[in-house]
Protein backbone atom coordinates (compact mmCIF):
# COMPACT_ATOMS: atom_id res chain seq x y z
CA UNK A 1 0.00 0.00 0.00
CA UNK A 2 2.63 2.41 1.01
CA UNK A 3 4.47 1.74 -2.53
CA UNK A 4 1.32 2.48 -4.12
CA UNK A 5 1.75 5.94 -2.47
CA UNK A 6 5.41 6.34 -3.36
CA UNK A 7 4.61 5.88 -6.63
CA UNK A 8 2.44 8.89 -6.53
CA UNK A 9 5.25 10.72 -5.02
CA UNK A 10 7.79 9.81 -7.61
CA UNK A 11 5.97 9.99 -10.19
CA UNK A 12 6.93 13.04 -13.16
CA UNK A 13 4.98 16.43 -13.28
CA UNK A 14 4.45 15.13 -16.91
CA UNK A 15 2.23 12.78 -16.14
CA UNK A 16 -0.60 14.66 -14.54
CA UNK A 17 -3.25 11.97 -14.86
CA UNK A 18 -2.35 10.73 -11.39
CA UNK A 19 -4.55 11.88 -8.87
CA UNK A 20 -2.59 12.51 -5.81
CA UNK A 21 -5.29 13.56 -3.61
CA UNK A 22 -4.25 11.52 -0.72
CA UNK A 23 -0.47 12.51 -1.09
CA UNK A 24 -1.91 16.37 -1.80
CA UNK A 25 -4.20 16.23 0.97
CA UNK A 26 -1.35 15.45 3.24
CA UNK A 27 1.29 18.25 1.93
CA UNK A 28 -1.49 21.14 2.02
CA UNK A 29 -3.70 20.31 4.94
CA UNK A 30 -2.13 17.79 6.90
CA UNK A 31 -4.53 14.78 6.38
CA UNK A 32 -3.87 11.55 8.30
CA UNK A 33 -2.69 8.82 6.40
CA UNK A 34 -5.71 6.33 4.99
CA UNK A 35 -4.15 2.76 3.93
CA UNK A 36 -6.62 2.06 1.70
CA UNK A 37 -6.54 5.78 0.28
CA UNK A 38 -2.88 5.67 -0.57
CA UNK A 39 -3.35 2.04 -1.95
CA UNK A 40 -5.93 3.65 -4.31
CA UNK A 41 -8.52 1.68 -2.90
CA UNK A 42 -11.98 2.57 -1.71
CA UNK A 43 -12.19 4.19 1.73
CA UNK A 44 -14.34 2.68 4.19
CA UNK A 45 -13.14 5.02 6.91
CA UNK A 46 -16.12 7.78 7.76
CA UNK A 47 -13.40 10.15 9.33
CA UNK A 48 -11.19 10.09 6.41
CA UNK A 49 -10.86 13.14 4.44
CA UNK A 50 -10.70 11.06 1.42
CA UNK A 51 -14.43 10.75 1.51
CA UNK A 52 -15.53 14.10 0.69
CA UNK A 53 -12.25 14.53 -1.62
CA UNK A 54 -15.06 13.78 -4.39
CA UNK A 55 -15.54 17.48 -4.16
CA UNK A 56 -12.20 18.66 -4.58
CA UNK A 57 -12.27 17.69 -8.20
CA UNK A 58 -12.74 21.15 -9.42
CA UNK A 59 -9.35 22.22 -7.42
CA UNK A 60 -7.64 19.44 -8.83
CA UNK A 61 -8.70 20.16 -12.17
CA UNK A 62 -6.68 23.27 -11.71
CA UNK A 63 -4.02 21.66 -10.20
CA UNK A 64 -3.69 19.49 -13.28
CA UNK A 65 -3.38 23.22 -15.21
CA UNK A 66 -0.96 25.24 -13.56
CA UNK A 67 1.07 21.95 -12.97
CA UNK A 68 1.24 21.19 -17.00
CA UNK A 69 1.69 25.09 -17.60
CA UNK A 70 4.92 24.89 -15.46
CA UNK A 71 6.27 21.77 -16.97
CA UNK A 72 5.16 23.36 -20.74
CA UNK A 73 7.02 25.92 -19.68
CA UNK A 74 10.23 24.64 -18.69
CA UNK A 75 12.48 22.09 -20.06
CA UNK A 76 12.85 18.90 -17.79
CA UNK A 77 16.56 19.46 -17.10
CA UNK A 78 16.34 22.96 -15.80
CA UNK A 79 13.49 22.32 -13.53
CA UNK A 80 13.63 22.79 -9.73
CA UNK A 81 10.51 20.50 -9.87
CA UNK A 82 10.44 16.93 -11.26
CA UNK A 83 7.86 14.96 -9.59
CA UNK A 84 4.76 15.31 -7.64
CA UNK A 85 6.47 14.40 -4.26
CA UNK A 86 9.31 17.25 -4.87
CA UNK A 87 6.15 19.93 -5.33
CA UNK A 88 4.78 18.07 -1.94
CA UNK A 89 8.07 18.79 -0.22
CA UNK A 90 8.49 22.07 -1.31
CA UNK A 91 4.84 23.08 0.06
CA UNK A 92 5.22 21.29 3.03
CA UNK A 93 8.57 23.03 3.60
CA UNK A 94 6.56 26.70 3.25
CA UNK A 95 3.75 25.79 5.69
CA UNK A 96 6.83 24.71 8.05
CA UNK A 97 8.63 28.16 8.01
CA UNK A 98 6.19 31.16 6.93
CA UNK A 99 8.27 33.78 8.00
CA UNK A 100 11.02 32.32 5.69
CA UNK A 101 11.80 35.25 2.69
CA UNK A 102 11.94 33.86 -0.81
CA UNK A 103 15.73 33.68 -1.50
CA UNK A 104 15.40 31.44 1.79
CA UNK A 105 12.72 29.20 0.92
CA UNK A 106 14.09 28.80 -2.91
CA UNK A 107 17.58 27.50 -1.10
CA UNK A 108 15.39 25.34 1.61
CA UNK A 109 12.68 24.33 -1.02
CA UNK A 110 14.58 23.32 -3.89
CA UNK A 111 17.84 21.73 -2.41
CA UNK A 112 19.93 21.16 -5.31
CA UNK A 113 21.59 17.74 -5.62
CA UNK A 114 25.44 17.04 -5.23
CA UNK A 115 27.38 17.59 -8.79
CA UNK A 116 24.56 19.36 -10.45
CA UNK A 117 24.29 22.82 -11.71
CA UNK A 118 22.77 25.08 -9.42
CA UNK A 119 18.94 26.58 -10.94
CA UNK A 120 18.66 29.48 -12.66
CA UNK A 121 16.81 32.23 -11.54
CA UNK A 122 13.51 32.54 -13.70
CA UNK A 123 13.46 28.60 -12.87
CA UNK A 124 13.53 29.45 -9.45
CA UNK A 125 11.11 31.90 -9.62
CA UNK A 126 8.59 29.38 -11.79
CA UNK A 127 8.51 26.90 -9.39
CA UNK A 128 8.13 29.43 -6.51
CA UNK A 129 4.51 30.45 -8.17
CA UNK A 130 3.83 26.95 -8.52
CA UNK A 131 4.03 26.10 -5.00
CA UNK A 132 2.25 29.16 -4.03
CA UNK A 133 -0.63 28.83 -6.58
CA UNK A 134 -1.37 24.98 -5.17
CA UNK A 135 -0.86 26.15 -1.59
CA UNK A 136 -2.56 29.28 -1.11
CA UNK A 137 -4.29 29.72 -4.78
CA UNK A 138 -2.04 32.94 -5.00
CA UNK A 139 -0.26 34.19 -8.17
CA UNK A 140 2.69 35.66 -7.00
CA UNK A 141 4.43 36.02 -9.84
CA UNK A 142 5.52 39.04 -11.96
CA UNK A 143 3.18 39.89 -14.11
CA UNK A 144 5.17 39.46 -17.34
CA UNK A 145 6.07 35.53 -16.23
CA UNK A 146 2.58 34.54 -15.32
CA UNK A 147 0.67 32.42 -18.05
CA UNK A 148 -2.54 33.58 -19.48
CA UNK A 149 -4.18 30.58 -19.67
CA UNK A 150 -6.19 30.37 -16.68
CA UNK A 151 -5.87 34.75 -15.70
CA UNK A 152 -6.62 37.55 -18.14
CA UNK A 153 -6.26 41.07 -17.07
CA UNK A 154 -6.11 40.48 -13.41
CA UNK A 155 -3.53 42.35 -11.55
CA UNK A 156 -0.90 40.63 -9.25
CA UNK A 157 1.66 41.52 -6.50
CA UNK A 158 5.04 39.62 -6.69
CA UNK A 159 6.94 37.91 -3.72
CA UNK A 160 10.35 40.14 -3.62
CA UNK A 161 13.29 38.31 -2.57
CA UNK A 162 13.55 39.70 0.98
CA UNK A 163 10.43 39.77 1.93
CA UNK A 164 8.81 36.76 4.67
CA UNK A 165 5.73 34.90 2.73
CA UNK A 166 4.05 35.45 6.26
CA UNK A 167 4.30 38.95 5.38
CA UNK A 168 3.76 39.22 1.62
CA UNK A 169 0.07 37.10 2.55
CA UNK A 170 -0.75 39.80 5.10
CA UNK A 171 0.10 42.86 2.96
CA UNK A 172 -1.99 40.75 -0.10
CA UNK A 173 -4.83 41.39 1.87
CA UNK A 174 -4.77 44.69 3.77
CA UNK A 175 -8.00 45.07 6.84
CA UNK A 176 -10.08 47.94 6.42
CA UNK A 177 -12.99 48.86 8.88
CA UNK A 178 -16.39 50.00 7.73
CA UNK A 179 -18.93 51.42 9.71
CA UNK A 180 -21.36 49.05 8.53
CA UNK A 181 -19.65 45.88 6.63
CA UNK A 182 -17.55 45.32 9.63
CA UNK A 183 -20.43 44.94 12.02
CA UNK A 184 -21.97 41.59 11.77
CA UNK A 185 -24.66 42.46 13.95
CA UNK A 186 -25.59 45.53 12.38
CA UNK A 187 -28.89 45.80 11.10
CA UNK A 188 -27.93 47.79 7.91
CA UNK A 189 -25.74 45.35 6.87
CA UNK A 190 -28.73 43.57 6.44
CA UNK A 191 -30.14 46.11 3.82
CA UNK A 192 -26.42 46.29 2.18
CA UNK A 193 -26.88 42.15 1.06
CA UNK A 194 -30.16 42.57 0.15
CA UNK A 195 -28.80 45.15 -2.43
CA UNK A 196 -25.79 43.41 -3.57
CA UNK A 197 -27.41 40.41 -4.39
CA UNK A 198 -26.13 38.35 -8.10
CA UNK A 199 -29.67 38.67 -9.24
CA UNK A 200 -30.16 42.64 -8.77
CA UNK A 201 -26.61 43.25 -10.28
CA UNK A 202 -27.52 41.66 -13.44
CA UNK A 203 -31.13 43.26 -13.79
CA UNK A 204 -29.75 46.80 -12.73
CA UNK A 205 -26.79 47.36 -13.81
CA UNK A 206 -25.91 44.61 -16.45
CA UNK A 207 -22.99 43.19 -14.50
CA UNK A 208 -22.04 39.84 -15.81
CA UNK A 209 -19.79 37.27 -13.73
CA UNK A 210 -16.48 35.74 -14.61
CA UNK A 211 -14.50 32.72 -12.60
CA UNK A 212 -11.14 33.27 -11.30
CA UNK A 213 -8.56 31.26 -9.84
CA UNK A 214 -6.82 33.44 -7.89
CA UNK A 215 -8.22 34.44 -4.31
CA UNK A 216 -6.87 38.32 -4.89
CA UNK A 217 -9.35 38.87 -7.46
CA UNK A 218 -12.17 37.81 -6.07
CA UNK A 219 -14.89 40.49 -6.03
CA UNK A 220 -12.67 42.64 -8.45
CA UNK A 221 -15.37 44.77 -10.73
CA UNK A 222 -14.10 45.97 -14.07
CA UNK A 223 -16.38 49.27 -14.83
CA UNK A 224 -15.16 49.16 -18.24
CA UNK A 225 -16.29 46.14 -18.81
CA UNK A 226 -19.10 45.57 -16.16
CA UNK A 227 -17.85 42.14 -15.45
CA UNK A 228 -17.30 41.22 -11.39
CA UNK A 229 -15.01 38.22 -10.96
CA UNK A 230 -15.40 35.63 -8.44
CA UNK A 231 -13.30 32.92 -6.56
CA UNK A 232 -15.57 29.95 -6.60
CA UNK A 233 -13.17 27.13 -5.32
CA UNK A 234 -15.57 26.99 -2.39
CA UNK A 235 -14.23 23.18 -1.60
CA UNK A 236 -10.65 24.20 -1.35
CA UNK A 237 -12.05 27.19 0.82
CA UNK A 238 -13.59 24.87 2.87
CA UNK A 239 -10.93 22.41 3.42
CA UNK A 240 -9.17 25.20 4.80
CA UNK A 241 -11.90 26.26 7.29
CA UNK A 242 -11.65 22.90 8.43
CA UNK A 243 -7.50 22.75 8.98
CA UNK A 244 -8.31 25.89 11.64
CA UNK A 245 -11.73 24.72 12.93
CA UNK A 246 -11.98 24.38 17.14
CA UNK A 247 -8.30 25.20 17.67
CA UNK A 248 -5.91 28.14 17.99
CA UNK A 249 -6.02 31.38 16.94
CA UNK A 250 -5.56 31.84 13.15
CA UNK A 251 -5.57 35.29 12.71
CA UNK A 252 -2.09 35.54 12.22
CA UNK A 253 -0.82 34.96 8.84
CA UNK A 254 2.03 32.73 10.32
CA UNK A 255 -0.17 30.84 12.12
CA UNK A 256 -2.89 29.94 9.96
CA UNK A 257 0.01 29.20 7.12
CA UNK A 258 1.65 26.24 9.34
CA UNK A 259 -2.26 24.85 9.22
CA UNK A 260 -1.98 25.17 5.25
CA UNK A 261 -4.43 28.01 4.81
CA UNK A 262 -5.16 31.99 4.79
CA UNK A 263 -5.84 34.01 7.54
CA UNK A 264 -9.54 32.13 8.90
CA UNK A 265 -11.56 35.42 9.10
CA UNK A 266 -10.47 35.82 5.00
CA UNK A 267 -11.51 32.85 4.03
CA UNK A 268 -14.81 32.70 5.82
CA UNK A 269 -15.14 36.18 4.11
CA UNK A 270 -14.72 34.68 0.71
CA UNK A 271 -17.03 32.12 1.56
CA UNK A 272 -20.19 34.12 3.05
CA UNK A 273 -19.72 36.75 0.43
CA UNK A 274 -20.53 34.15 -2.30
CA UNK A 275 -22.85 32.28 -0.43
CA UNK A 276 -24.75 34.81 1.82
CA UNK A 277 -24.15 37.89 -0.17
CA UNK A 278 -24.26 37.54 -3.99
CA UNK A 279 -25.80 34.17 -3.88
CA UNK A 280 -27.54 33.55 -1.09
CA UNK A 281 -28.87 29.52 -1.08
CA UNK A 282 -32.13 30.42 1.06
CA UNK A 283 -33.29 32.53 -1.92
CA UNK A 284 -34.76 30.73 -5.13
CA UNK A 285 -33.53 33.25 -7.68
CA UNK A 286 -30.50 33.33 -6.23
CA UNK A 287 -29.85 30.28 -6.31
CA UNK A 288 -30.93 29.62 -9.72
CA UNK A 289 -28.79 31.49 -11.18
CA UNK A 290 -25.72 30.04 -9.36
CA UNK A 291 -26.92 26.85 -10.92
CA UNK A 292 -26.50 28.17 -14.23
CA UNK A 293 -23.44 30.16 -13.52
CA UNK A 294 -22.26 26.35 -12.74
CA UNK A 295 -22.70 25.20 -16.32
CA UNK A 296 -21.79 28.66 -18.28
CA UNK A 297 -18.97 29.86 -16.30
CA UNK A 298 -17.44 26.61 -15.17
CA UNK A 299 -18.02 27.12 -11.33
CA UNK A 300 -16.85 25.09 -8.85
CA UNK A 301 -20.38 22.47 -8.16
CA UNK A 302 -19.68 22.42 -4.75
CA UNK A 303 -20.50 26.34 -4.79
CA UNK A 304 -24.17 25.15 -4.23
CA UNK A 305 -23.94 22.96 -1.09
CA UNK A 306 -23.70 25.22 2.42
CA UNK A 307 -21.95 23.56 5.13
CA UNK A 308 -21.55 24.82 8.63
CA UNK A 309 -21.36 22.73 11.61
CA UNK A 310 -18.44 21.02 9.94
CA UNK A 311 -16.45 23.99 8.87
CA UNK A 312 -17.45 26.98 11.27
CA UNK A 313 -17.09 27.61 15.08
CA UNK A 314 -19.83 28.86 17.44
CA UNK A 315 -20.19 32.66 17.22
CA UNK A 316 -19.22 32.57 13.19
CA UNK A 317 -22.82 32.58 12.11
CA UNK A 318 -22.44 36.22 11.27
CA UNK A 319 -19.69 37.02 9.36
CA UNK A 320 -18.07 40.97 9.73
CA UNK A 321 -16.10 42.15 6.47
CA UNK A 322 -12.34 43.64 7.26
CA UNK A 323 -10.71 42.17 4.13
CA UNK A 324 -13.28 42.53 1.74
CA UNK A 325 -15.07 45.72 2.75
CA UNK A 326 -13.65 48.08 0.61
CA UNK A 327 -14.53 45.89 -2.23
CA UNK A 328 -18.45 45.18 -0.84
CA UNK A 329 -18.59 49.35 -0.16
CA UNK A 330 -17.05 49.64 -4.10
CA UNK A 331 -19.41 47.55 -5.17
CA UNK A 332 -22.49 49.24 -3.18
CA UNK A 333 -21.87 52.83 -4.42
CA UNK A 334 -21.83 51.49 -8.16
CA UNK A 335 -25.41 50.48 -7.01
CA UNK A 336 -26.83 53.25 -5.50
CA UNK A 337 -24.66 55.45 -8.07
CA UNK A 338 -24.62 53.89 -11.36
CA UNK A 339 -22.16 55.12 -13.95
CA UNK A 340 -23.73 55.80 -16.80
CA UNK A 341 -23.89 52.76 -19.84
CA UNK A 342 -24.43 54.66 -23.13
CA UNK A 343 -23.59 57.67 -24.72
CA UNK A 344 -26.88 59.92 -24.05
CA UNK A 345 -26.55 58.37 -20.49
CA UNK A 346 -22.67 59.65 -20.24
CA UNK A 347 -23.41 63.02 -21.73
CA UNK A 348 -26.71 63.67 -19.38
CA UNK A 349 -24.37 62.94 -16.37
CA UNK A 350 -21.62 65.13 -17.66
CA UNK A 351 -24.36 68.07 -18.30
CA UNK A 352 -25.15 67.27 -14.70
CA UNK A 353 -22.05 68.58 -13.11
CA UNK A 354 -21.94 71.51 -10.67
CA UNK A 355 -20.15 73.86 -13.48
CA UNK A 356 -22.88 72.69 -16.19
CA UNK A 357 -25.50 73.60 -13.81
CA UNK A 358 -24.24 76.76 -13.39
CA UNK A 359 -23.53 77.69 -16.76
CA UNK A 360 -27.37 76.58 -17.60
CA UNK A 361 -28.37 79.00 -14.58
CA UNK A 362 -26.42 81.72 -16.42
CA UNK A 363 -28.20 81.18 -20.02
CA UNK A 364 -31.05 80.69 -18.22
CA UNK A 365 -31.24 84.52 -16.88
CA UNK A 366 -29.60 85.83 -20.37
CA UNK A 367 -32.28 84.22 -21.96
CA UNK A 368 -35.13 85.76 -19.31
CA UNK A 369 -33.21 89.13 -19.95
CA UNK A 370 -33.46 89.35 -23.43
CA UNK A 371 -36.98 88.00 -23.36
CA UNK A 372 -37.94 90.93 -21.07
CA UNK A 373 -36.02 93.22 -23.11
CA UNK A 374 -37.74 91.83 -25.99
CA UNK A 375 -41.35 92.00 -24.11
CA UNK A 376 -40.42 95.57 -23.19
CA UNK A 377 -40.03 96.86 -27.01
CA UNK A 378 -43.02 95.29 -28.28
CA UNK A 379 -45.06 97.35 -25.17
CA UNK A 380 -43.60 100.30 -26.43
CA UNK A 381 -44.72 99.86 -29.97
CA UNK A 382 -47.83 99.04 -28.99
CA UNK A 383 -48.34 101.49 -26.99
CA UNK A 384 -46.83 104.26 -29.41
CA UNK A 385 -49.50 102.73 -32.29
CA UNK A 386 -52.08 103.43 -29.55
CA UNK A 387 -50.53 107.12 -28.76
CA UNK A 388 -50.69 107.74 -32.48
CA UNK A 389 -54.30 106.37 -33.10
CA UNK A 390 -55.49 108.58 -30.73
CA UNK A 391 -53.91 111.89 -31.82
CA UNK A 392 -54.65 111.32 -35.19
CA UNK A 393 -58.19 109.71 -35.28
CA UNK A 394 -59.52 108.44 -38.55
CA UNK A 395 -63.03 110.30 -39.33
CA UNK A 396 -65.58 107.41 -39.85
CA UNK A 397 -67.24 107.37 -43.56
CA UNK A 398 -70.04 109.39 -44.18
Amino acid sequence: MRKMAAVAAAALLEDINIAPLPELGQALWSWPPCARCLAWQACLSDTCPCRHGSRLQRYLQFYKAVVSDYVDGLHKSHRALKTHGDLFRAISVLRSHPDMTRTEFCRLGFPRKDGNPPFEAADLRKATALVVKVLMMVECSAPHESSDRLEKGSFRVQWKDDIAFSKYIQDLFPAENHHILSYGDCDLLLDMKSELRAVKLKKHLGISFRATHDIRNHLYFDRQTKILEIFHHTAFLKEQLRATKDSGDFSNPSTSIRAGALPRQLVLEVLDSIQGVLFPLSNPRSKRLLQSLVQTCSLDPDVTKFEFNSIRNPGEEKVSYIFLADRLSDLYNEVRNPRPRGWLERRMERKSGARYMMMATLIGVVFAVLLGMASLAVSSYQTWIAYQAWQHPIAPAT
